[in-house]
């Protein structure tokens, strides 16, 4: 109702754009005709059990905006033209995959500046390290979703488990270790289980641990101070400009949901 009557007041060419959050909001919030347009809807639940509600009238004038978050991968979520979900695993992991790393590795990393085949080199290295580090954190996440446990994994030590000579996860270590965790609802060999059947490639990454992770190898290897994986969210979205959003899936589909219904959020 709150969206519908924000698309009304706006005017009959305007819609309306639900996200989960405010980070999601700011994502886009300099690439819309007016913020007042997008609505955080104050989670992925709240956002889905809208849209399930939204009538045929309603859904002309809202387009929705989810994280995939391993439900797509679960059979368990399905797009829509006015329910538009992240290509991976969830927004950062869009953002990411969009080269965005690219431009911050140029400004925090001053070898980087040598040369751009030096800047792409450093980007690939710290990105490929990053993977693997989030690919065993993600296949975590996925195989505690079935548990309704969603793992906040920021209390875990990066380099209680990462090897820094080998480039690897002690992952066997990492799955022991996360069982407390979970431990009030599974067995110890069960949670073994359901971890060894977790996809094992780059789709698992979930954007928070990749961030993390960026930030855990540019302080541990280019001496980086200061980084966190927050400030590195507010540099990617600071960075995004519309040669990126041209080449983000997202955006396609909501250009696309905006010619149908003939009511615009994204700036032209």
């Amino acid at each position: 109702m709150d969206a519908e009557l924000r698309a009304d007041g706006l005017g009959s060419s305007r819609a309306i754009l639900v996200v989960e959050g405010p980070d999601d909001k700011r994502v886009f919030a300099r690439h819309v005709l007016d913020p007042a347009q997008i609505l955080p809807a104050g989670g992925r639940k709240l956002l889905l059990s809208a849209h399930e509600k939204a009538n045929v009238h309603q859904r002309a004038k809202i387009v929705f905006v989810t994280d995939c978050d391993y439900e797509v991968r679960r059979g368990a979520l399905h797009g829509s033209p006015d329910l538009i979900i992240t290509t991976l695993t969830d927004m950062e992991s869009d953002l990411i995959a969009l080269g965005l790393v690219e431009p911050l590795v140029l400004e925090l990393v001053p070898q980087a500046l040598e040369s751009q085949a030096v800047c792409h080199s450093i980007c690939v290295s710290v990105l490929a390290k990053a993977k693997k580090i989030s690919i065993p954190l993600g296949r975590l996440r996925m195989a505690a979703q079935p548990l309704g446990i969603p793992l906040d994994l920021d209390d875990v030590k990066i380099s209680r488990y990462w090897n820094s000579k080998t480039a690897s996860m002690n992952f066997a270590r990492l799955v022991d270790a996360m069982h407390s965790k979970v431990s009030d609802v599974v067995s110890f060999n069960d949670w073994r289980a359901l971890v060894a059947e977790s996809p094992d490639d780059m789709g698992m990454c979930h954007g928070k641990d990749l961030l993390r992770s960026v930030a855990y190898v540019l302080k541990s290897e280019y001496r980086v101070a200061d980084m966190t994986s927050d400030l590195l969210a507010r540099l990617m979205r600071a960075h995004l400009t519309g040669d990126y959003l041209e080449k983000w899936d997202v955006i396609r589909r909501i250009k696309t949901w905006q010619q149908a219904s003939q009511r615009y959020v994204l700036l032209a």
